[in-house]
């Protein structure tokens, strides 16, 4: 990591964890802060650290016992936080926190690996990739107009207002440009459930342990492209989703978004099970890492094929 990454990424994700200079902030340093440093612990604080010391007893995700921990508010209107895991400068993984409407939390998605959702520094190398910034130079000397938008798992982008005056939507864990204008975004916003409306009576807040877990080898999601050839699987066939992971079928997961001008395709490697509470389907990431998603929520946007 040179000097302009290493200086810049500090500086740019302590802003983004306090929201200061980001449109649509609205939230205490005391909400925010570490569990650790708090005098008393807050309500979200509790969820969190109940989920994370369930996850902890999981060897992908022991180096949670001790990380360090940050709670940062979403983009405007959505009612979550950012949870993330770092060791030092390392980045361990991350969570997303709901509210629901009865007032309480509800445990929206969950990821480990080195590349975390809204994770700066892998935007910061997308950016100089894709020929949007020139360097790390140019960052640092006018900051960027960011904002973390988080509608659904298949809808997290960060919002970038360019000093050209030009917006960009950029995917909130590659960093890639999505073909989305503002019209775009705000025409798929209203065709997805907002996370307040889909916590709604989800229970989650009473999840604390992990009652069932699976794990299989990764693969390549488009060596077969089913969603092509196939019909996807129906209600009752996504109920036994957990008996065809056992079997170690291969399971992929589709979404196909803004008028199919971005089509989301995923590989299912395992799931976790959680006491009185959905199925969390693991996904493979393209870089190192797993995400774990509620299957109430890809069932509400797109579908799953054998």
């Amino acid at each position: 990591m040179n000097k302009w990454t290493a200086m810049f990424a500090a500086v740019l994700a302590a802003v983004l964890a306090l929201g200061a200079g980001i449109p649509g902030r609205a939230a205490s340093a005391a909400a925010m802060a570490p569990a650790a440093s708090a005098p008393a612990e807050s309500a979200l604080q509790q969820h969190v650290r109940t989920w994370t010391d369930a996850l902890s007893k999981q060897p992908a995700f022991r180096a949670w016992t001790s990380a360090e921990r940050t709670i940062a508010p979403l983009g405007p209107g959505t009612h979550g936080w950012l949870v993330t895991f770092a060791a030092g400068s390392k980045p361990l993984g991350y969570m997303i926190v709901n509210a629901t409407p009865e007032g309480g939390y509800r445990l929206g998605e969950y990821g480990v690996g080195a590349h975390p959702a809204f994770y700066p520094i892998t935007l910061y190398n997308a950016l100089i990739r894709q020929g949007l910034v020139g360097s790390y130079a140019e960052i640092a000397k006018k900051p960027l107009r960011l904002e973390r938008l988080y509608l659904s798992p298949m809808l997290a982008a960060w919002k970038w207002s360019s000093a050209g005056g030009e917006t960009y939507y950029l995917d909130a864990w590659t960093g890639e440009a999505l073909p989305v204008d503002d019209a775009a975004w705000q025409k798929q916003s209203k065709r997805t459930p907002g996370v307040l409306k889909a916590a709604a009576g989800s229970g989650a807040a009473e999840l604390g342990q992990l009652t069932a877990v699976r794990s299989n080898r990764a693969f390549d999601p488009f060596e077969r492209m089913p969603w092509l050839t196939s019909t996807p699987l129906s209600a009752n066939q996504v109920q036994g989703l957990a008996g065809m992971l056992d079997k170690l079928l291969q399971i992929r997961y589709t979404a196909e978004l803004f008028n199919a001008s971005v089509l989301q395709v995923l590989p299912a490697v395992g799931y976790h099970g959680w006491n009185g509470g959905p199925l969390y389907v693991a996904f493979d990431q393209a870089f190192p890492g797993t995400r774990y998603i509620p299957v109430d929520a890809l069932n509400r946007e797109g579908h799953f094929y054998r």
